[in-house]
């Protein structure tokens, strides 16, 4: 009886161990998964995860895991269902809601991403990422009242973060809130004074505060480090002509127009001017020509004459008329004065003004598919002259 009972005990130590390594067997080698996430192999990690778990496993970590592997892989919808059914398991777990976020986004579905963004905010108020996130979105759908409300929410908690206060900064901008912009990216410049993308902010805003003097230090202070963007040397020779330097004005625009040999109206009008103060006077009208060449669109000629079309489509003539003649100054579009001997000739009978156009019209020497026009023209030439 008791060699019975000894055999039965070793029979079901024998068992309980079997049973042990059989689990063990059946779980994911984590050396393997690491070597998989170390090469991003994540869509292959994930596949191998699968053979491991059967699709309604419920365990916590097990969807988190696979969730991350496929979300990592780009994978976004097929991550989604892992998530969701996280969040089925805890609708308050934030990394959760994040990673539902996340994904959403990536897949350009804003709505629901809102949605889970907001719902992160109501249980962490404090919670950056969201705000931040919340406020891109707003942008996008442009409302900026909102985007700024969580930027500067974000900016609150995290006034050091270069990013959240060059954005904001931006954004007060927008609003014209100028002295905000300048306190919020000295605040942030406090822990980093070198940094280049606030001493941009800074730059920007002290010109919309016309503190000329400070552009002119920022702007040296960017260029000391490197960055001759445009946009830098812009500002940098607008503070120049505003605190009268007019030679380094001209320097500074000379050097940004041998980098990018190009730039805006308003520089060349700067530039023009810091010309004539230094009496050089053929150099100041050879930017007045950029300045007007610049500030005249090329299509101002055609869009006058689409506006003398629809003033004639309205039976206006006269101003159908005055728009032609004012898409004239512009450019020579020789359909524009066939149109227009076509409003003399038959709604204003102006024979003098019809005769005129036309051969105005012939003098274009019109193209081909023109053809029409040149005939009826010249036939309506022979009739009307004397």
């Amino acid at each position: 009886m008791k060699r019975t009972a000894y055999i039965i005990s070793i029979l079901c130590l024998c068992f309980n161990c079997f049973t042990v390594y059989a689990q063990q067997s059946q779980q994911p080698d984590n050396d393997k998964l690491l070597k998989l996430y170390q090469t991003q192999q994540y869509l292959e990690a994930a596949e191998y995860l699968k053979t491991f778990y059967s699709d309604t496993v419920a365990d916590p970590a097990v969807l988190d895991r696979l969730g991350y592997c496929y979300r990592m892989a780009g994978a976004y919808a097929q991550a989604e269902p892992y998530y969701l059914r996280l969040y089925t398991l805890d609708s308050l777990q934030v990394s959760t809601l994040l990673n539902l976020a996340t994904i959403y986004v990536q897949r350009g579905l804003y709505a629901p991403a809102t949605t889970y963004y907001q719902r992160i905010i109501a249980l962490d108020t404090a919670h950056v990422t969201a705000y931040t996130a919340l406020s891109a979105m707003m942008r996008r759908k442009g409302d900026l009242p909102s985007a700024y409300a969580y930027l500067e929410q974000a900016n609150h908690h995290q006034s050091s973060n270069s990013d959240i206060a060059y954005d904001f900064a931006q954004l007060c901008i927008t609003f014209e809130q100028y002295a905000k912009a300048d306190s919020v990216l000295e605040l942030a410049l406090t822990t980093d004074p070198g940094h280049g993308l606030l001493l941009l902010g800074k730059l920007q805003v002290a010109e919309k505060l016309e503190n000329y003097s400070d552009m002119v230090t920022i702007g040296e202070q960017l260029v000391t480090q490197g960055d001759e963007s445009q946009q830098v040397m812009s500002l940098l020779s607008r503070g120049y002509f505003h605190t009268n330097d007019f030679a380094s004005c001209q320097a500074t625009y000379e050097r940004l127009l041998a980098i990018y040999e190009q730039m805006g109206e308003i520089d060349y009008y700067y530039l023009a001017m810091a010309y004539k103060a230094t009496k050089q006077y053929k150099e100041g009208l050879a930017c007045m020509d950029k300045v007007l060449e610049l500030a005249i669109s090329p299509n101002t000629a055609f869009y006058y004459g689409r506006i003398a079309d629809l003033h004639d489509l309205a039976n206006q003539p006269s101003a159908a008329a005055s728009s032609y003649l004012r898409s004239f100054q512009f450019e020579t579009i020789p359909l524009h004065y066939y149109s227009l001997a076509v409003i003399y000739d038959h709604k204003l009978n102006n024979r003098h003004n019809a005769l005129r156009y036309y051969r105005l019209y012939l003098k274009q020497n019109p193209p081909i598919e023109e053809n029409q026009y040149r005939q009826y023209v010249q036939q309506r030439i022979k009739e009307l002259e004397p």
